[in-house]
């Protein structure tokens, strides 16, 4: 999923709820999207910050032990490989990780078992085993078991999104976006990378354009309703207009907007975009019937020079 994609999404989400809720203002759904937005870097490093609290949770685990009243000599030796790992240990001690997180409110701690759930989960897996038990270890094993925690014990586990989601709202149609970007982030990762000012984390979101195609789809949607769904009925006469889903009317007045508001976005993209949402959000049976609607209306609003491109190749 491209950042753009989730935007278009966000956009017919609230959209949808701004035509059913009388009592929403076009302000408040503005600033519902915009926040919408804002909150998916929350996700990124509240997920980046879950790891390294699983590991804070070793190290915590191997301080009480040295300091039993009876320790063994494994307490008082203990295998520290796991939270000496410079992966977790780059990004935890990171300036701008830390600045976000104090910034932002991020944290674990009205969640800490889950910290706990995962980690007794993860201590108990072959994989840190076998890391934890090998001879030597290089910075390539270190990153593979941060990659390993995250892809097999993090990002396909339906406690970790049930705790998000009821943690935020906003987060439901994030997943894939910010998931894909933790783990770019985290293979990004080497051993020049222990540097307090190193530039190691990405932004979901390029937040002056995005936001701005944000606000204008948003905006002139709203405002071309009443007019793209004239097209929209043109080109369904054979279908009442009632009995199409209120999602697929929404979603093609998206897209018509887009199609003639948007010079820079080539026609095949947006056709393209729209049909995947509708493939997702509606019926099993809607991308072609929205597709095939699309289409007509593209030859209309060319013929009536309602569709300007800018850019070579940007028409087809």
């Amino acid at each position: 999923m491209t950042s753009r994609r989730l935007i278009r999404i966000k956009v017919l989400q609230l959209l949808y709820s701004y035509i059913k809720n009388e009592g929403v203002t076009l302000a408040e759904i503005e600033r519902n999207l915009l926040k919408s937005i804002a909150k998916s870097s929350d996700l990124y490093y509240q997920t980046l910050l879950l790891m390294t609290e699983i590991q804070r949770k070793a190290f915590l685990k191997i301080d009480s032990a040295k300091n039993r009243r009876f320790a063994t000599a494994e307490d008082l030796n203990p295998n520290t490989r796991f939270i000496d790992n410079p992966v977790l240990i780059f990004i935890q001690n990171n300036k701008k990780f830390q600045t976000y997180n104090h910034s932002n409110l991020i944290s674990w701690n009205d969640n800490t078992e889950i910290i706990s759930y995962f980690y007794n989960t993860f201590i108990q897996s072959e994989i840190y085993q076998n890391y934890m038990a090998a001879k030597t270890v290089s910075f390539e094993d270190h990153k593979k078991l941060i990659l390993d925690l995250f892809v097999e014990f993090i990002s396909q586990n339906d406690v970790y999104f049930q705790t998000l989601e009821e943690k935020n709202i906003y987060w439901n149609d994030d997943f894939e976006l910010v998931l894909s970007i933790v783990y770019k982030t985290l293979n990004n990762i080497s051993e020049e990378s222990n540097n307090p000012e190193a530039d190691l984390f990405f932004s979901i979101y390029n937040m002056e354009e995005d936001t701005e195609f944000a606000r204008k789809l948003l905006r002139k949607t709203i405002l071309e309703r009443e007019e793209n769904l004239k097209i929209v009925d043109k080109f369904t006469q054979n279908w009442e207009i009632e009995r199409i889903s209120d999602i697929d009317k929404l979603i093609m007045s998206i897209a018509i907007t887009e199609l003639k508001q948007f010079p820079s976005i080539p026609i095949k993209v947006t056709l393209d975009e729209y049909i995947e949402i509708a493939k997702s959000y509606s019926s099993s049976k809607s991308g072609g019937f929205i597709n095939g609607v699309l289409d007509k209306a593209v030859a209309q609003l060319k013929e009536k020079n309602e569709i300007v491109k800018t850019g070579r190749g940007l028409m087809e």
